[in-house]
């Protein structure tokens, strides 16, 4: 084999270069394949009612076809806002996809606006422009709605592990920031009397806490946190005091960050801590005991599936998967959406995207209640494949041959390798996001991705049908 050493002694300069996109690009096709006067519909009324003032027809005009097409790139591939902008400047079939040919005055966005544009989207149309691709897919003939499976997933928060001992260690550095900023801008604290916190002092115990050998005896263990809990109560509880006494008027025009501490303190230090210290002497945590400070609308799941993680901290959401391996999800009314309480809502969610009667539901035993049979009984469901527990002898439904059975049993596995597709290629699995409202959205949004890239999938294939 011989080697061609040209172009080292060359550094590059700027040129032109044409680059031809193929009208059989995934991307093109899937242009032409969107409905997009459909999805304008769904995102309107949220820009509109984001709009300063309320007055969306004053002011620069945003270019809707861009940014729309930008935030189906971003959930396609799961880009954070910096790579999407890198993308849409150096990638000639993302430029085509956005509309560059077709929109006047075409330009690229800038991160910031990309993040803006999503985040006036509320999670309710994000979940709606999920649903609405699966309702696209029936429609050019890829999918079926008549059957479907139903199963939940839990979506990990953007938090760590809530031990008591690091979140007494994050209360503790919470308070002494803003007790920093107090202590030089806030008189008396700036000129008589500053308040002073050992957080060293508090970090050290927390390591020998922390870092105690799994053979340590539970009382000497017990004894230690105890002493750190002391030690953090002590500390702050002079400081929370003087903030609770403060006047708007002392604090208000603070720092973004320094403001956000300090109503997290205000609102939160004082439960917890009345929390922990009832855990200490009971032993038994309370129900609506803090996960986190920054997140209200956060679960702990018990995970029972071997070789994952014990607990879980998020929200669950719900899934049905459609005849052709798309997806649709049903609303989080709340953050538990436990299983047997949501068979109303998944057909409920159904009737309302699909419009169709459903002939086959298939689910495993967390679904099953008599209530539900009842339920899908209303719904004219003809088969019925709710796996019950062995515990469960009476029935309120006929029972299905054995082979239908297993028919309907092994159909509803394949939902499982779908939920892992979501999870992997979007934020079902773990949300980058850092408020309630933004991870319940990006929940959904992974799901719009998963059904957008089926879309992709489903017409690649029958391209290469039909040149067969």
């Amino acid at each position: 084999m011989s080697i061609c050493q040209s172009g080292f002694d060359f550094k590059p300069h700027e040129g032109k270069i044409t680059i031809t996109v193929q009208q059989t690009h995934p991307l093109l096709q899937l242009t032409s394949m969107l409905d997009w006067n459909s999805l304008v519909e769904i995102v309107l009324p949220d820009l509109k009612s984001t709009t300063a003032g309320g007055k969306w027809w004053l002011g620069r005009k945003l270019k809707l076809r861009i940014h729309l097409a930008v935030y189906i790139l971003q959930q396609m591939y799961n880009f954070n806002d910096r790579q999407m902008e890198t993308f849409v400047k150096d990638n000639a079939a993302f430029q085509i996809f956005c509309g560059k040919q077709i929109v006047k005055d075409w330009h690229f966005p800038d991160h910031t606006k990309i993040e803006e544009f999503r985040s006036r989207l509320s999670a309710e149309t994000q979940k709606n422009l999920a649903n609405n691709i699966a309702s696209q897919s029936v429609s050019l003939g890829f999918a079926d709605p008549r059957d479907i499976d139903i199963d939940s997933t839990i979506q990990e928060a953007n938090m760590t592990y809530p031990s008591d001992a690091t979140l007494l260690c994050k209360l503790a550095t919470k308070v002494k920031t803003v007790v920093n900023y107090l202590n030089h801008n806030v008189t008396p604290f700036s000129t008589v009397k500053p308040m002073e916190i050992n957080l060293k002092k508090i970090k050290s115990i927390a390591r020998r806490y922390l870092f105690t050998s799994r053979n340590t005896e539970p009382d000497k263990k017990n004894n230690l946190f105890k002493y750190l809990f002391d030690c953090v109560k002590s500390e702050i509880g002079l400081a929370i005091e003087n903030m609770r006494c403060l006047v708007p008027c002392d604090y208000i025009k603070s720092p973004w960050n320094i403001l956000k501490s300090f109503k997290q303190i205000i609102g939160l230090a004082p439960k917890y801590l009345n929390d922990v210290e009832q855990f200490i002497k009971t032993g038994k945590m309370v129900p609506d005991k803090l996960l986190s400070f920054h997140l209200k609308d956060v679960k702990c799941f018990a995970n029972k599936k071997a070789g994952d993680k014990k607990y879980n901290f998020g929200r669950r959401f719900q899934l049905g998967r459609i005849t052709g391996n798309f997806v649709f999800v049903g609303k989080c009314s709340n953050t538990e959406m436990n299983d047997k309480h949501s068979i109303t809502t998944m057909m409920h969610t159904h009737n309302k995207v699909f419009g169709t009667t459903v002939e086959s539901v298939a689910t495993d035993k967390g679904y099953y209640s008599k209530r539900n049979e009842k339920v899908l009984k209303y719904n004219n469901v003809k088969l019925i494949g709710m796996q019950k527990p062995r515990t469960v002898k009476a029935s309120e439904i006929e029972k299905l041959p054995i082979d239908e059975q297993e028919s309907l049993i092994n159909r509803r596995a394949g939902i499982e390798p779908l939920i892992g597709h979501i999870k992997s290629g979007g934020q079902l699995n773990r949300s980058r996001m850092k408020s309630d409202k933004a991870i319940e959205a990006s929940g959904y949004s992974a799901v719009f991705g998963f059904n957008l890239r089926q879309l992709i999938r489903h017409n690649t294939e029958k391209i290469k049908r039909e040149a067969a």
